[in-house]
């Protein structure tokens, strides 16, 4: 199905719409637009089919929560998670920093934080929590779609976001996401087909995941790897992201645990290829713990 433009008949000369019309007509487009992002997305296949996927913005006050859980919070949870088992980012041993063009304003280049996953997988539901508020740490969404993992595998529905066409900004690093299939799955046997691979990201994919079926996979710029998700999806089982979201207020929850655990986790790779920078981010508390847990050696 595609859109059309739609038509418009011609009006007697004598009859004008009244600009009051008008203008109403314009507000009620703009409050729709900002309400929902409307997507269309091309379906492999013979029959070159379309379908209109609707993806809600996380709310501003959400994306707030995520990049300002507060450091005594991380410092409490440091790598403890009890009630499910984390998984850290493991070293590469290459010693190629994988860098973007040009610099962030520090005067380096800028390592690449590489995530591959898909909309229906809910272990990349699950991953995105924690990457998200590492992300947060350097920098900032200013756009991100939220999203549920597919109804029809297990731990149906894990509530999680989208990076498909997220906007992220950072002096310290660059965000290279792939999401490559939606939650969509027409046919009843395939999920609709997003983004593909740059010929760099499908050697990374390639190097660490030979399959290019395990999703997620997450390369820190080529220094820390981590195939799968750091943890279970099981501990979202049920909640909302806006629940997700308030109970990483609670050092003591193991949502929180979970996910801040994993964030610390994720924060140390990243800062063994920014030169530990920021400061205030490399030397937080949590992350220090989460640099003994992985064995990262520090200066001094």
């Amino acid at each position: 199905m595609s859109l059309d433009e739609p038509e418009h008949a011609e009006l007697p000369a004598a009859r004008t719409i009244p600009r009051r019309y008008v203008a109403l007509g314009l507000v009620i487009l703009a409050t729709i637009l900002v309400g929902v992002l409307i997507v269309v997305r091309n379906i492999d296949g013979p029959s070159g089919t379309s379908d209109v996927e609707t993806i809600t913005p996380a709310p501003g006050s959400m994306l707030t929560t995520l990049s300002q859980v507060p450091a005594a919070t991380s410092a409490a949870v440091g790598t403890t998670s009890p009630d499910a088992p984390i998984s850290a980012p493991e070293p590469t041993r290459k010693t190629a920093v994988w860098s973007a063009d040009g610099d962030g304003g520090n005067g380096d280049a800028r390592p690449v934080v590489f995530f591959y996953g898909a909309e229906f997988a809910p272990y990349a539901a699950a991953e995105r929590w924690p990457l998200v508020v590492a992300l947060s740490r350097f920098g900032s969404f200013g756009q991100l779609g939220l999203m549920q993992s597919s109804p029809s595998v297990a731990f149906s529905d894990t509530a999680t976001f989208t990076f498909w066409h997220a906007a992220y900004k950072s002096d310290w690093l660059d965000l290279e996401a792939v999401e490559r299939y939606s939650a969509l799955n027409p046919s009843g046997n395939s999920y609709t087909a997003l983004q593909t691979l740059t010929s760099q990201q499908a050697e990374a994919v390639a190097a660490y995941d030979p399959s290019a079926k395990t999703f997620p996979m997450l390369d820190i710029a080529n220094r820390y790897v981590l195939v799968g998700s750091s943890f279970s999806p099981s501990v979202l089982d049920g909640l909302t992201q806006s629940q997700v979201a308030a109970d990483l207020a609670f050092p003591t929850s193991p949502v929180a645990q979970a996910v801040l655990a994993s964030a610390n986790e994720i924060t140390a790779a990243i800062c063994t290829t920014t030169g530990q920078r920021p400061g205030a981010v490399c030397h937080a508390r949590g992350v220090l713990a989460a640099d003994a847990k992985m064995q990262i050696p520090r200066a001094g």
